[in-house]
């Protein structure tokens, strides 16, 4: 499983850039995934945390297509909560303010995305049952999950004092700024939606009590595609659209600059 994700990602990644910078681009980014010592170290230490960045970066690939963007975003964030995070920004690309047409289709997507990872339960004798032990052994677990891996849970330690107020003030404000995102900026295009994913994805790292190396490849597809689209590409001006034409257009597509 590792080293399926872990390909996943690479083809992914060396697709996205493909598609929005052309074929050195792809190739960049791809050898970027491949010779980062992070993602190499979740592949040798057999750990699941390519699956989430990779459905993302597939996400990102098919981002024109609200019910893609639903359905990959969907399926991150079940497979590592962290993407939830993500899903008033994805909901709003590429207008903030275009609604409801675009978020009902990103909707439609997230909802398939659920049904894959919960038609399971439709198995065991007792569904409600199950999905109080899935609860339980998940977001249960992980909100109180205690690790001496970040200065929040330190306090047990002499000469560190008691953080859990402050960090409980930044997740706040961490919830507060996805939510401002799915609004501002009114329109974004690839590159910045993938900087600002990366941004909550780091914000989202910087608050978490449980915090290991392995989580470093959650983020950065997202910081390589942003930091490593080149010079010669420039933001295209969005074209207007008739309300009701139904033709879903890249906003801010990348074009080579002349």
């Amino acid at each position: 499983t590792s080293l399926l994700w872990d390909a996943l990602a690479l083809i992914g990644i060396g697709a996205l850039g493909y598609r929005f910078g052309g074929l050195r681009l792809g190739v960049t980014l791809a050898f970027a995934w491949a010779a980062y010592p992070f993602t190499q170290y979740v592949s040798s230490s057999n750990s699941n945390d390519a699956i989430m960045p990779a459905l993302l970066v597939w996400g990102l690939v098919f981002v024109t297509s609200p019910p893609a963007r639903g359905l990959f975003s969907g399926l991150a964030a079940w497979t590592k909560f962290t993407a939830l995070l993500l899903l008033p920004l994805w909901a709003s690309y590429p207008k903030a303010w275009k609604w409801p047409r675009q978020q009902l289709l990103f909707a439609a997507g997230f909802l398939a995305a659920t049904a894959l990872a919960f038609w399971v339960f439709l198995l065991e004798p007792d569904p409600v049952n199950a999905a109080r032990l899935f609860w339980d052994r998940t977001f249960g677990w992980q909100l109180s999950r205690p690790s001496p891996f970040s200065i929040w849970d330190w306090e047990e330690y002499p000469g560190f004092p008691d953080l859990h107020v402050l960090q409980t003030v930044l997740k706040g404000l961490l919830v507060a700024a996805a939510v401002v995102l799915a609004f501002i900026p009114r329109t974004r295009n690839v590159v910045q939606l993938a900087a600002l994913t990366a941004a909550l994805l780091i914000g989202f790292e910087l608050v978490l009590t449980h915090w290991f190396y392995l989580y470093i490849p959650w983020f950065f597809p997202f910081v390589a595609f942003a930091v490593l689209v080149p010079a010669a590409v420039r933001v295209a001006e969005p074209e207007p659209l008739p309300e009701d034409s139904g033709d879903e257009r890249q906003v801010g597509e990348l074009v080579p600059s002349r």
